[in-house]
């Protein structure tokens, strides 16, 4: 099992750097910054800022913020509610709202060294840039992503595997997937209650363009408990 977790890692990094070498460029980085609070009665709040930059053009294409509230049903599962406030660079070059909410079902196992991960989520989301009539309607999504993680013995580092599908659930979307995601990431602890994660993603949007997009992922983690 071992052996293939690091398989899978080395494909993924292959198969992104191959991506690479044929845009000639990493497309971009994420960064992000997440407070995570353990409240009482199983319930836990966080809140995140994250800064988008696209390399291609040099500028900051999307900034927001996002609040979630989780409840932990047990063991294994959780559920959360969550909003996002973006601002976005759209087609004009002009900044614009976007506002999304999120309703999401958690499962983690662990087994030995590794842990398994599951995110099903529905994603409402509405725009203030009206470029057609398309953009007045909001668009609906459910979103899965599974994810696959290591503890290395002896060593703080943990690995990561992760992949993501966007379902469209309105008809006029006429197709099955809108948007898939691939990635590979490293957690470490920088403190006790801190973390550091850097990772790699290979973004691929489906739905009325070809976008595509290799992006580096650098996200920092504070937890506190109240």
């Amino acid at each position: 099992m071992t052996k293939k977790f690091y398989f899978y890692f080395l494909f993924i990094l292959c198969l992104i750097s191959s991506e690479v070498k044929t845009h000639g460029q990493v497309s971009g980085e994420w960064f992000r910054v997440k407070l995570d609070f353990n409240l009482p009665h199983k319930f836990s709040f966080n809140v995140s800022g994250e800064t988008r930059i696209l390399n291609n053009q040099i500028f900051i294409y999307k900034n927001l913020i996002q609040f979630q509230l989780e409840y932990k049903l047990n063991k294994h599962f959780d559920i959360a509610a969550s909003y996002r406030f973006a601002w976005r660079k759209e087609e004009n070059n002009y900044f614009y709202f976007r506002n999304k909410i999120f309703a999401e079902l958690n499962f983690d196992y662990p087994v030995k060294r590794f842990k398994f991960k599951n995110r099903l989520r529905y994603q409402r989301m509405t725009k203030n840039y009206i470029n057609s009539e398309w953009d007045k309607i909001p668009s609906h999504h459910i979103r899965n992503k599974f994810e696959i993680n290591y503890n290395i013995k002896n060593n703080k580092l943990t690995p990561g595997l992760f992949a993501e599908i966007f379902f469209p659930i309105q008809d006029f979307r006429q197709r099955v997937i809108d948007e898939y995601r691939i990635g590979a990431e490293l957690k470490y602890p920088t403190a006790k209650k801190q973390s550091l994660s850097v990772g790699i993603m290979y973004d691929k949007e489906l739905y009325l363009s070809t976008f595509s997009a290799i992006l580096i992922r650098f996200r920092y983690n504070f937890k506190f408990k109240i």
